[in-house]
C-alpha cells in the first residue's frame, strides 16, 4: 500500500511516493515552475477569478497526475494521501472559494455576497478533487492559521523544533510568498511577505528553479575567477567552471562545465554577495562594460534581475523587522536564524548574511530543506500528525500580523526599495529607522554557527531517484474579433508562452502556454496589441491542444 506527500508551492509542485508499510521513499517527481500562469499567489488568485476557479483546480490536479504518473506506482493502491502549500495553493487544489484570500476585510466580502471558508483542516476522498489514485484514498488538507499563513508556515515551525526552545528566534520559508514566524520563548508571531519570484530564480532572466543544472552558488577564487556551484542529478552541488565575472572567459574547468542551464534564487544571493563585496556591484549598477555579470555556459546577470532581486531581499528584511517591532522586541534580540525552503538551504548562509536575508545578529543559522514535503510526508505515515496541526494552528490565530496594513512594515519597506534601487547607504537607512523609534539594522555576529540539516533540501528522493516532468500546464485559447495577426504581442510576452494561430479567412486566434506565462501581472501582450482587441481574461482552456517549442 502506498502513500503520496505533495507540496503544491507557489513556484513549483513536488510529490513524493511512499511505501506505508516500511516507510520508506520510493520516488520523487517534481515540477520546474506552476502550471498556472503568473510568478506568485497574487497572479494565482487573479487568474482563477478571471479565467475560472475551476480551470486553475484542475491545472494544478492535472500536474499532480502526471506527476503521479512519473513515480510508476499502482495508483490504485494509493491509501493516503497529505498535501501542504499556502492556503491560496490548498484551496485552489481543493477548489473551494478563493474570493476572500484576494479581497480583504469584511466589508469587501459583504459587499461580494459570501461566507469564506473555515480553512481548519480537513480530509476528504481522493475522487473529490480529481485525483487519479484509489477513488477512497483519504486525502488530509492541514489547516490556515490565518488567511496568508498556511499549513507551509506550521510545517516550518514544527521541523524546526523552534516552538520546543527558548529564547528568540525567526523561522522563514524563502520563497515567492514567505512564510515568517517569530518565536520568543515557545510564544510565535506569524505573518507573509510576497517577496516576488526571484528568491526562487524566476523573473531573472536566466533564473530556474532548484533543480539539476542550476548555478545554486558562487565563490571568488585567488586571482579574482567566480567559481559556480551547479545542482547535478541528485540535487547535489558539484563544482562548476571558473569564470571572469566580467566576460565569462572560463579560467578553470570543473565537473559540471557545460551542464548549467541558468541560475537559482540561491545563486542569485550568491552573486549579490561577492559582486557586491568585490565593487563588481555598486548598488544599483553593474560595474561591467556591459552592465552584466557572466557566469558558466552562457548564463548572465543583468541589471534588471538586480532589481528584482533587491525587491525579494528587500521584501524578507522589511518582514522581519515589521514582525520584531510588532511584537515589541528589537530585532537585534535574534539569537536562531531558522531557514526553510529551497531557497533557504541550498544558500550559503554567510552570504545570506551579507545582503540582509538573515538578521546579522543571528549566533546560530539552521538550514531545513523543504519543510512543507516533509510535514506531508509525516502526516501521511502518521495520520495522528494532522490533529496535532490542527490543534496548533487554533493556538496561533490570535498572533498573526498582516504586513498589508502594517505601518512599520510600509515604512521598512520604502527604505529597502531605495537602497535596492537608488543606492541609499545603510547609514542613512539606519537614521531613518532611528526617526521612526525602530531599532537599527542588527551588527554582524562572531563565531557563527551554522548548520545544514541534509545533503539536500529533498532529503530522501527514493529508490527510483528523482524525476523532473517538464511539460506541464495546458494551452489557453482565444479568438479576438478585430485581430489582424500582427503578432505584435508575440514579439513583447517575455516568456516566448504566446503564439499566433493563423485560421484562414482572415482569422486569427492566440493560443497561451500556462506555465510559461506571466499572468495578470504582466499583460505585455495586452498592451502591445495595436487595435486593442487581445483580452487575456477572456482566453479558455482547450484540453486536446499544445504547442511545443
Amino acid at each position: 500500500m502506498y502513500g503520496l506527500a505533495i507540496d503544491v508551492g507557489t513556484s513549483g509542485i513536488r510529490v513524493q511516493a511512499l511505501d506505508l508499510d516500511s516507510s520508506e521513499v520510493i520516488g520523487t517527481a517534481i515540477t520546474l515552475r506552476h502550471p498556472l500562469p503568473g510568478a506568485n499567489v497574487i497572479d494565482h488568485l487573479h487568474f482563477a477569478l478571471e479565467v475560472g476557479r475551476d480551470i486553475a483546480h484542475r491545472l494544478i490536479i492535472d500536474t499532480i497526475n502526471s506527476l503521479i504518473k512519473c513515480l510508476e506506482i499502482d495508483a490504485s493502491k494509493v491509501e493516503r494521501v497529505a498535501v501542504d502549500g499556502n492556503p491560496t495553493q490548498l484551496s485552489l487544489f481543493q477548489n473551494i472559494e478563493i474570493r476572500d484570500l484576494a479581497f480583504w476585510g469584511e466589508h469587501a466580502m459583504q459587499d461580494l455576497g459570501f461566507t469564506p471558508p473555515e480553512r481548519k483542516g480537513c480530509v476528504v476522498e481522493a475522487e473529490s478533487v480529481g485525483l487519479e489514485v484509489n477513488p477512497k484514498a483519504e486525502v488530509y488538507i492541514p489547516p490556515s492559521i490565518r488567511h496568508e499563513v498556511g499549513g507551509d508556515a506550521l510545517a516550518m515551525l514544527v521541523k524546526s523544533g523552534a516552538l520546543e526552545k527558548k529564547g528568540i528566534s525567526l523561522v522563514t520559508d524563502f520563497g515567492t510568498n514567505a512564510e515568517i514566524a517569530l518565536v520568543v520563548d515557545g510564544e510565535a508571531y506569524t505573518c507573509s511577505a510576497a517577496a516576488g519570484p526571484a528568491i526562487e530564480g524566476q523573473r531573472i532572466e536566466r533564473g530556474m528553479l532548484a533543480s539539476p543544472g542550476a548555478i545554486s552558488d558562487i565563490n571568488i577564487e585567488p586571482g579574482g575567477s567566480w567559481r559556480c556551484n551547479v545542482l547535478n542529478d541528485q540535487l547535489i552541488a558539484e563544482k562548476g567552471d571558473s569564470v571572469n565575472p566580467a566576460s565569462g572567459e572560463v579560467i578553470d574547468k570543473g565537473p559540471m562545465s557545460g551542464r548549467a542551464l541558468g541560475i537559482t534564487g540561491t545563486g542569485v544571493i550568491a552573486l549579490l554577495a561577492i559582486g557586491m563585496r568585490s565593487g563588481l556591484i555598486k548598488l544599483p549598477h553593474i560595474n561591467t562594460k556591459s552592465r552584466k555579470i557572466y557566469l558558466q555556459d552562457g548564463v548572465y546577470f543583468t541589471e534588471r534581475d538586480l532589481i528584482e532581486a533587491g525587491k525579494a531581499i528587500g521584501a524578507f528584511r522589511a518582514g522581519h523587522i515589521s514582525l520584531c517591532e510588532e511584537a515589541g522586541i528589537s530585532i537585534n534580540d535574534v539569537e536562531t536564524s531558522f531557514m526553510a525552503g529551497a531557497s533557504g538551504f541550498y544558500v550559503d548562509a554567510n552570504k545570506s548574511v551579507e545582503v540582509g536575508q538573515i538578521p546579522a545578529c543571528s549566533r546560530k543559522v539552521v538550514q531545513l530543506g523543504n519543510t512543507s514535503l516533509a510535514m506531508a510526508k509525516d502526516i501521511v505515515l502518521d495520520p495522528e500528525t494532522f490533529d496535532k496541526l490542527r490543534n496548533l494552528a487554533e493556538s496561533m490565530r490570535g498572533k498573526h500580523i498582516m504586513l498589508a496594513t502594517s505601518e512599520v512594515f510600509k515604512n521598512v519597506y520604502i527604505l529597502e526599495l531605495s537602497y535596492w534601487t537608488e543606492g541609499m547607504p545603510l547609514s542613512i537607512y539606519n537614521e531613518y529607522l532611528r526617526r521612526y523609534g525602530y531599532s537599527p539594522l542588527p551588527r554582524k555576529a562572531t563565531n557563527v554557527e551554522i548548520k545544514r540539516m541534509y545533503a539536500r533540501d529533498i532529503p530522501e528522493l527514493g529508490r527510483k531517484g528523482l524525476k523532473v516532468l517538464r511539460e506541464i500546464g495546458l494551452v489557453l485559447v482565444g479568438e479576438f474579433e478585430g485581430c489582424t495577426g500582427c503578432e505584435n504581442c508575440v514579439r513583447n510576452c517575455p516568456e516566448g508562452a504566446l503564439k499566433i494561430e493563423d485560421m484562414g479567412g482572415g482569422r486569427f486566434r492566440a493560443l497561451v502556454k500556462t506555465e510559461l506565462c506571466d499572468g495578470m501581472a504582466c499583460l505585455r501582450c495586452q498592451q502591445a496589441c495595436p487595435q486593442k482587441v487581445f483580452k487575456f481574461s477572456k482566453l479558455i482552456r482547450q484540453l486536446p491542444k499544445k504547442i511545443r517549442n
